[in-house]
Formats: C-alpha cells, sequence, structure tokens
C-alpha cells in the first residue's frame, strides 16, 4: 500500500487557498467593507511570508556560494605526502614575515625644523640692491659659523650679516602653524614668524612637503596701526636641505629697528644704516638629528661654573665706549679632552659681540670627569654679559 507524499500545507499555501476559495464563493451582495478589510489583511501576511522570502533568496545564492567556496577553500585539509622509504623528508619552504604596511598618513608625521634669523645690514644712502632669492644647500655644509659667513659673503656680497636667533621647531602637515617669535618689546611690538606645512603633490609617485613662511609685524596698539603680514615664497622642502632667504619687503631704517630689535640703543647709534631680516631653515623630515648629551640652558648654568677654564668676552675699546648693551648665547660641542669642538651664536641681543663671543667660547675648557662614564661629545650653553660684567 502506498503512502502519500503530499507534505501538509504550509501557512502561506492555507492563506493561497483561502483566497481562492473567498474569491470563487463571494456574491456581490455579501462585499462589505469588514471582508475587504480581512482580504487585504491576509495579502500583506501572503507578501511577508511568501514574496518577501523568495525574492531575498534569488538576490542572495550566488553570494551564498561564494562563501561557501572561500570556506571550503580555507577548511579543506591538506593531503601530507610521506616521503618514500629512505630519503629525507622533504623541508616546507621557509615563509617570509610580511612587510609592514607603509604610513601614508602625512599629516602626522614630523617636519623638524631649524629655523635662524639673521640681520643684514646696508648702507642707507647708497641703498643696494640685495636680492631675494631663494637659496638651497644641504645642512651638513653649514654646520659651523665660519661657513655661514662664507656662504652670506657670496649671496650677500659687500654687506654685513649677523645672527639674531637659532630656534628648534617641530612642525606638521595640518593647518596649525609653527611659531617662532623674533622679538616682543614691552610697548607691544613684535615680529612673529608663522610656519605653515603641507602635503604638496611631490614627483607624482611620492608626496612632497611645501613650507610657506608668513611675517608678521605687530606696533603695539593695533587700533591706531593694523599689524602687518607678509607672505615669503612657498618653498617645496627636502630632507637634509637648508634653505635662506631675504625678506626684502621689511627694511627697518635706525628708528624701526631699535623699536622692534634693540630697545636698549638709542636710533643715532645705528644713523644712515637700514636692515633688513635673513630667514634659514634647515628641514629634516621625520627624524630629529640631537646631540647625544645634550644640556639645556638650566643645567648649562651649572656647567659654565665647573668649567676649568674660563676665557671672558674681550671687546675692543670702541665697542665698549659706544654703550652697548645686551648678552650673547653660543652653543658649543665639548669633545673628550674637555675642549670647544664647534661654536655657533644661538641668540643675540648685541650682534656686534657675536664674533668676539665665539673666539671667547672656543677657548673654554671643562673638566675630564664630564667624560669618564660616557665619551660622547657634550652640548651645552655658554652665555656672555655685553659689556662683561
Amino acid at each position: 500500500m502506498l503512502r502519500s507524499m503530499t507534505s501538509p500545507d504550509t501557512p502561506a499555501q492555507q492563506i493561497l487557498k483561502s483566497l481562492d476559495r473567498d474569491v470563487r464563493h463571494s456574491r456581490p451582495n455579501q462585499a462589505n467593507s469588514a471582508h475587504l478589510a480581512g482580504l487585504a489583511l491576509q495579502i500583506f501576511i501572503l507578501l511577508t511570508l511568501v514574496v518577501m522570502p523568495v525574492a531575498a533568496q534569488k538576490a542572495t545564492p550566488k553570494a551564498k556560494s561564494k562563501v561557501g567556496q572561500k570556506a571550503a577553500t580555507k577548511t579543506a585539509p591538506k593531503t601530507e605526502q610521506k616521503p618514500a622509504p629512505g630519503q629525507p623528508a622533504e623541508t616546507p619552504p621557509a615563509t617570509e614575515a610580511p612587510e609592514p604596511p607603509e604610513v601614508t598618513d602625512f599629516g602626522s608625521r614630523p617636519i623638524f625644523l631649524n629655523v635662524n634669523v639673521f640681520q643684514l645690514e646696508v648702507d642707507a644712502a647708497s641703498d643696494p640692491d640685495v636680492t631675494d632669492q631663494v637659496f638651497r644647500m644641504k645642512s651638513g655644509g653649514l654646520q659651523d659659523h665660519e661657513r655661514w659667513m662664507r656662504a652670506f659673503s657670496k649671496t650677500y656680497p659687500g654687506q654685513k650679516v649677523s645672527v639674531l636667533k637659532l630656534e628648534t621647531r617641530k612642525a606638521f602637515r595640518t593647518a596649525k602653524p609653527t611659531i617662532v617669535q623674533i622679538s616682543r618689546q614691552n610697548d607691544g611690538r613684535a615680529m612673529i614668524l608663522e610656519l605653515n606645512a603641507a602635503q604638496s603633490p611631490g614627483d607624482g609617485v611620492t608626496p612632497g612637503t611645501s613650507l610657506v613662511a608668513i611675517l608678521n609685524l605687530q606696533f603695539g596698539n593695533d587700533q591706531a596701526i593694523k599689524p602687518v603680514t607678509y607672505s615669503i615664497t612657498p618653498l617645496e622642502v627636502e630632507h637634509g636641505m637648508t634653505y635662506f632667504y631675504l625678506i626684502r619687503q621689511v627694511r627697518l631704517n635706525s628708528t624701526e629697528y631699535v623699536r622692534f630689535l634693540r630697545p636698549n640703543e638709542q636710533p643715532e647709534k645705528f644713523a644712515n644704516k637700514n636692515f633688513y631680516l635673513i630667514v634659514s631653515i634647515s628641514v629634516e623630515l621625520d627624524q630629529a638629528v640631537t646631540p647625544p648629551r645634550y644640556y639645556d640652558e638650566r643645567q648649562s648654568l651649572k656647567l659654565q661654573e665647573e668649567a676649568t677654564r674660563k676665557v671672558p668676552l674681550a671687546l675692543s675699546a670702541e665697542k665698549l665706549n659706544s654703550g652697548l648693551k645686551g648678552m650673547v648665547r653660543v652653543k658649543v660641542d665639548v669633545g673628550a679632552d674637555g675642549k670647544v669642538t664647534r661654536a655657533n651664536v644661538v641668540y643675540s641681543t648685541t650682534p656686534e659681540a657675536n664674533e668676539e663671543a665665539i673666539a671667547a667660547a672656543r677657548q673654554w675648557e671643562f673638566p675630564a670627569s664630564l667624560f669618564e662614564s660616557d665619551k660622547n661629545p657634550v652640548t651645552c650653553f655658554i652665555s656672555f654679559n655685553v659689556p662683561p660684567k
């Protein structure tokens, strides 16, 4: 006796049969709003239980089959072949470690900058035509004071250039600028240098870095005299390179020079002189060049007291009688023998005494005990008062 293989009706099929029966047996005079509402509800249930699941199944079989194939590929066991008797086992090939992902978020990668500010002194009567060209040199060739002066003698022949300030800064390729304060006086006058870094197209393959410097002049009373901003030519910078240029738009006569940079002096001392600013920027991308043993300014004061030989600043009678007042700070490198191997001015309010300060700093000596446990050179500071005390 054969059994029926017909499965019981599903809820959806029962609804379809009910709909068919209602339609076939219904009469026009029997139609009413309640019956129509019931039919509408049944149609909605039919769509929910039958039509929508079927449509979903038709839309996803390929995706499911691909997932199944991937799972089968991943989980399929590998057949291990045993070596024949008397043959050595085959060594599986070594797998290489995956390379670390390349960092492409350039906005978070720092740019390390050494920013030097110099003054260039010219004769006001002749008013020479100085260039504002951007000069580019390797940073390694500008480590010493003498090399800087030789470079300036070629780029600005016949003019006197002196260091005012050296600042070390960290910049990022974001909208926030890096600030270097050149000067700020008690009356509110200030010179502020803004450095804005940004990512550039580079060579089309590797992104580059652009650097734009902006000089702000504040005159102490923004309502009476509005601050003035000077934008400087953008630079496409590279690692290990130094860029320097003269800001031609800013020419200070003797009065403005004293007000902005030399408040302790009288304008008459610089009569018939004009002054320009030169900005140099040394660039190190991603990694700062730091000395192995660095003493900050506070630590250097104690180290100065321990020096075994202290050579004072020696100024000529003419400079002493001129009434110079200020100070010069020199950064020095000290070798394992306790002697100074390099000296550069990093801050000066009396640039007329820069050369004498460097000459004196090079003659200082420090105790051998400084290098008993560490032979690496020491980088520190020596400060000189003008006039010497």
